[in-house]
């Protein structure tokens, strides 16, 4: 039920039976959970259990999706905090013990719920960097929504382009354009190429872009990063491809399921990290649905001083997907103390702190500009010192936990 409400999004422009399908996939990873309890009647084990079918859910089927993570729900919660020390993961077990503890409508559980908030709150706040860069977003809009966002060549790069020249009036550090932006390769077609040398040649600063180039002949969605000074230039490539939306597994079922299938390319995944320099500073790209993996997410924490997220919300406009996304990038933010510029075609683009707050934020399905500064910092949270180390450390402390629970039943 909860997966149904949350994924509702997905079904906006392919119809209820992919929905359907993939709420009941994410559904049957409770099955064991439900097992669990039914055997041993203890809340406890149900906690270990659904913890491990989190992590399988995150890897399992087609890479994993990770959407709906327990975690991924609390970015208003005091536990909050806890994620810079061990992982999302950490969240999701905190989350579940308070939920026990609110089940059980007892004095001394509450009690410890009370003291935990209570101590939590005096957890050190990830602290702001020193150096910042100025950098301009460009929310450009798209011509249309949903599946046919870009169907007539260059005209999302169009409105991205009118709107920087429409609204850049002082100099930035860096202009950001958010992913597909650039809907057709430059490579192939020179009078984009031209058209953005001339932009950046016109503002005298860099354009770090969502690009689609064409990489041996299928698609790759790409940052890329272009300055007036070509030597600086650089390109990473989406590693963590969207099932279903980059790549089709299962096709000749998935047509069969769904007629939008036929109309999937698909796309040339990376094989590599690569940061953009902007005014000297490392910045990791991420890609829209990248966001959702750890692996990745931790990686540009180790290896750069702030994220820049490009995402392409059009698919998805006018539903909840660009909010649960926004909340999803906060809790990053907090989880590898980085700053974070989040920049969407049609909404909702943001800047955010290390520490999870939103300092701006656009409105949906208009052209904007959202200028601000994004704070670069070298600092390792726990969690990112921890690395994948961190989810095997709260599963051992649940499974303890959840040994306790039979000890106390044998002492009865």
């Amino acid at each position: 039920m909860v997966n149904g409400i949350v994924l509702h999004w997905s079904s906006k422009y392919v119809g209820a039976l992919p929905w359907l399908l993939l709420t009941l996939l994410q559904a049957a990873f409770y099955i064991p959970v439900g097992l669990i309890y039914k055997k041993t009647q203890s809340l406890r084990w149900a906690i270990l259990v659904l913890l491990i079918c989190e992590e399988v859910r995150t890897r399992f089927p087609f890479g994993g999706f990770g959407w709906t993570r327990i975690a991924f729900s609390q970015v208003g919660s005091p536990f909050l905090p806890l994620v810079s020390y061990g992982g999302v993961l950490l969240l999701s077990l905190a989350t579940l013990l308070a939920s026990l503890a609110l089940t059980r409508i007892r004095l001394k559980s509450l009690a410890l719920l009370l003291l935990s908030i209570f101590l939590v709150g005096f957890l050190p706040t990830n602290q702001p960097g020193s150096e910042k860069i100025s950098l301009a977003a460009i929310q450009g809009n798209t011509p249309t929504v949903g599946l046919e966002f870009n169907g007539r060549a260059k005209a999302v790069f169009n409105l991205h382009l009118d709107t920087t020249r429409r609204l850049v009036a002082k100099k930035y550090d860096a202009i950001i354009w958010p992913e597909n932006a650039v809907d057709i390769d430059p490579r192939n077609f020179p009078e984009v190429a031209s058209r953005i040398s001339s932009l950046i040649s016109d503002l005298d600063t860099p354009l770090l872009a969502g690009v689609v180039l064409n990489q041996n002949g299928a698609p790759a969605n790409a940052s890329v990063l272009y300055s007036p000074n070509t030597s600086e230039n650089s390109t990473y490539i989406k590693r963590y491809l969207t099932p279903f939306g980059e790549y089709m597994p299962l096709r000749s079922l998935a047509e069969l399921v769904s007629p939008y299938a036929k109309s999937v390319v698909d796309f040339q995944p990376g094989d590599r990290f690569v940061a953009h320099y902007i005014n000297g500073n490392r910045l990791a790209p991420i890609i829209c649905y990248e966001i959702i993996n750890d692996g990745i997410v931790r990686e540009a924490a180790l290896r750069a001083s702030g994220f820049i997220v490009q995402t392409n919300s059009a698919t998805f406009a006018n539903t909840p997907e660009s909010a649960q996304q926004l909340a999803i990038t906060r809790i990053r933010a907090v989880e590898h103390s980085r700053e974070i510029l989040s920049v969407s075609t049609v909404g909702i683009s943001a800047f955010i702190d290390n520490n999870g707050d939103v300092k701006s934020q656009t409105n949906e399905n208009i052209s904007a500009l959202l200028a601000g500064d994004l704070a670069m910092t070298d600092a390792k949270t726990f969690a990112d010192r921890l690395g994948g180390v961190a989810p095997l450390l709260v599963l051992l402390t649940t499974l303890i936990f959840a040994l306790l629970d039979i000890r106390r039943r044998v002492t009865l």
